[in-house]
């Protein structure tokens, strides 16, 4: 007969250890009555947990034992970048909590770490430190709750012990800014990269995503229907049926793309840097940084700044003010996989919704008018 767990003193606390388990309970001072409740309460999760898990034990892995697990199935079923963000966070918290258990990590520890980023900073090269970005912390959150709900559901941790499963993400606008011409026949002035100018160019007149642009191979071109067809895509991992994403290439991206298959040949990467290396997601945005500050873009009002993807965001809000496209075509062209994440992206001009509302007022106004009855004499 197994023996039943007790509380017992070490330094300065009440501990039991259940089928070897290391339980602590509470300081000595609040007493064995209050010990032993904690005990009860403990061994019942204990239960709970193993009836969850068919009767088995969650293995007792440390968060830095848990993360190699998780980082390693995302590095063989996501892509690069995908997998170079998550390491990143992972990483961040395993140097806060990493030789700590796994299933011991509370809502409590999570919020802090939470907190932790909201006031930390970062350095890129010379510049001065700056607090990451809201965008930026939601993207650490949303990683680590996803590591933590991968290892529940590869029955790894019990139900219920996501630790950042409701922390709260913080706000934050998205993308707002919209390019100007002006703007970007600056860019182009100031560009004395012929490769980076292509990328411009085909980020300027596609919906293209930078990854896009950066994977995109010759095989993926179509020449006769004017097309580059994407099998791998962001929208295709998260698509119930995936589907290849379709690119319109218009006249001026063609023209690109005709002159660099002459130069570099009709095999491997279409767009490549300067030393006939494919793009990297970093290269890319370290050259939009410095060619912005050459051409004397700066920040909007909203202190948003022009990024490679500004162009995408630009191209969406045209193709959404279009009433000829559908929403259904929309969504196609912005490769996403729901309406509510392709109007993220997409504005109606200010212009455009003043004029809207005033009509409205004026047909309103007529209406009163016209029903109003004469006034008596």
């Amino acid at each position: 007969m197994p023996r039943v767990p007790k509380p017992y003193v070490e330094r300065g606390w009440y501990i039991s250890r259940p089928s070897g388990q290391y339980l602590k309970l509470c300081p000595v001072e609040e007493g064995m009555t209050e010990a032993k409740r904690i005990l009860q309460l403990k061994l019942g999760e204990l239960e709970h947990e193993r009836e969850q898990m068919g009767g088995r034990t969650a293995p007792k892995l440390t968060v830095v034992e848990l993360f190699a697990l998780f980082l390693g199935d995302v590095e063989t079923t996501k892509d690069g970048d995908t997998f170079l963000d998550y390491r990143r966070w992972c990483t961040e918290f395993a140097k806060v909590y990493g030789s700590k258990l796994a299933r011991a990590i509370t809502r409590g520890d999570a919020n802090d770490f939470r907190l932790k980023l909201m006031k930390a900073k970062y350095v890129v090269g010379k510049q001065a430190p700056r607090p990451y970005k809201p965008k930026t912390v939601n993207h650490a959150l949303i990683t680590l709750r996803r590591a933590f709900n991968w290892a529940i559901e590869t029955e790894r941790l019990p139900n219920g012990k996501n630790p950042f499963a409701k922390v709260e993400l913080l706000h934050c606008e998205g993308r707002q800014r919209v390019a100007t011409e002006e703007e970007y026949q600056a860019l182009l002035a100031n560009c004395t990269d012929d490769a980076f100018r292509d990328v411009l160019i085909a980020m300027r007149h596609t919906s293209a995503r930078p990854q896009d642009i950066y994977h995109l191979t010759w095989e993926m071109v179509d020449w006769e229907r004017q097309m580059w067809v994407l099998p791998k895509h962001k929208a295709s991992r998260t698509a119930r049926v995936p589907k290849p994403r379709v690119i319109g290439m218009s006249a001026a991206v063609e023209a690109v793309l005709r002159r660099r298959v002459e130069t570099f040949g009709s095999t491997g990467h279409v767009f490549l840097n300067g030393d006939g290396q494919p793009w990297t997601k970093d290269a890319l945005g370290l050259r939009m940084r410095r060619l912005r500050v050459r051409a004397g873009v700066e920040p909007n009002e909203q202190g948003e700044q022009f990024v490679l993807y500004t162009n995408r965001h630009t191209f969406l809000t045209e193709a959404g003010n279009d009433p000829s496209i559908s929403a259904a075509v929309l969504m196609g062209i912005a490769g996403n996989t729901n309406l509510s994440t392709t109007q993220r992206y997409v504005h109606m001009e200010v212009v455009e919704v003043a004029r809207a509302g005033r009509g409205v007022a004026e047909r309103r106004s007529k209406g009163v008018i016209d029903s109003a009855p004469a006034s008596g004499g």
